[in-house]
């Protein structure tokens, strides 16, 4: 015989957490964003201060950390667009920020990218041309950054790499190796001569690296899914993850760590060689000192409902991490629902 529950529809809304800065372990902070749905996909932090950047109900999302509490910033979707979201988030220095994503413009029937930069005051949008989407974004300064994604190449239309560099007057476009099918996820770098940049190739792993003059494609270990996050320590010492394992750059390879079984790997941050946080679905966290990995869950009340999507870290002792969880809608009436995550139908 069988038996039927009542439960509540779900939302789906940010989650924010907080290793560091006095505290003894992580820490679950609210997110005040005053949405019925949002996901928080990227943050980026100073020893001060830290920013979050998501969606919602098609629109981005924009939180700022002041230290004690976060609040919502002013984020408008460009005139005709949908699916409007913010994926990547750095920070410089206080008052010097840049935060990028994309939308789906309705009327030009293409793709655009979304880039907001802070002056310290207020958020102000960089007029970019269509035809590609940016997801991840790193600031070597605060005159200087990179940010990557995909746009549609031509022919056939497959995705190809999109790499822009801002050097203070504005955006240029960058030559990537043709590779179609390739979308960057996620960018990191030391200097103006070391920056990486990781994503997909179809269905495998794809890594780039800036020299200072050239974008050129680096071999991935074997059976590398695609890289969601990439953090770079020193020319020698950058750390990937691809949603199952962590990749290590020793300075004249790349190779796979030797991680406990992971669920998911999401994203990646790191404070030291001796001090670096993978996390992911299911609240899942893995630690490495230096020797050895050892696994953690997410605190309470956010525990296995949460899903880590982006992180960062901030000296001498402080990471991030942003994401979204679950939660029951206790405005809506019960009844017999299938609840519909990232991870199929539970």
């Amino acid at each position: 015989m069988s038996q039927s529950r009542a439960l509540r529809p779900s939302r789906v809304l940010g989650a924010t957490m907080l290793l560091g800065d006095g505290t003894a372990g992580w820490t679950a902070v609210p997110a005040e964003v005053s949405e019925p749905q949002y996901l928080l996909n990227d943050v980026a932090a100073s020893p001060s201060e830290a920013w979050a950047v998501g969606q919602a109900q098609d629109h981005p999302v924009i939180a700022y950390w002041d230290g004690s509490h976060w609040t919502a910033a002013p984020a408008e979707r460009p005139p005709g667009a949908v699916g409007a979201g913010l994926l990547g988030v750095d920070v410089a220095a206080r008052g010097s920020a840049i935060a990028v994503g994309g939308a789906y413009d309705r009327l030009a029937g293409e793709e655009i990218p979304l880039v907001r930069h802070w002056d310290g005051a207020r958020w102000n949008t960089a007029e970019l041309d269509g035809g590609h989407v940016l997801t991840g974004v790193t600031m070597l300064s605060a005159a200087e950054a990179w940010a990557v994604g995909h746009g549609t190449g031509p022919g056939d239309g497959r995705p190809v790499p999109v790499a822009l560099h801002w050097t203070g007057d504005g955006w240029t476009r960058a030559a990537t190796p043709p590779i179609a099918g390739g979308r960057l996820l996620a960018v990191a770098g030391t200097s103006p001569r070391d920056v990486w940049a990781v994503g997909a190739s179809g269905r495998d792993a794809l890594i780039l690296h800036f020299d200072g003059h050239d974008w050129n494609r680096v071999r991935s270990p074997a059976g590398s899914r695609p890289l969601t996050d990439v953090v770079a320590l020193s020319p020698s010492d950058a750390w990937a993850v691809d949603g199952g394992g962590v990749l290590c750059w020793n300075g004249r390879s790349w190779r796979r760590m030797d991680t406990p079984p992971l669920t998911s790997a999401n994203t990646i941050s790191a404070l030291a060689p001796s001090d670096i946080w993978v996390a992911g679905a299911g609240g899942e966290l893995a630690h490495f000192d230096g020797r050895t990995w050892s696994r953690a869950g997410s605190p309470p009340p956010l525990g296995e409902a949460a899903v880590w999507l982006g992180s960062a870290s901030a000296a001498p002792h402080t990471i991030w991490m942003v994401g979204t969880r679950q939660t029951a809608d206790v405005s809506a009436p019960a009844g017999r629902h299938t609840y519909a995550t990232d991870r199929g139908e539970t």
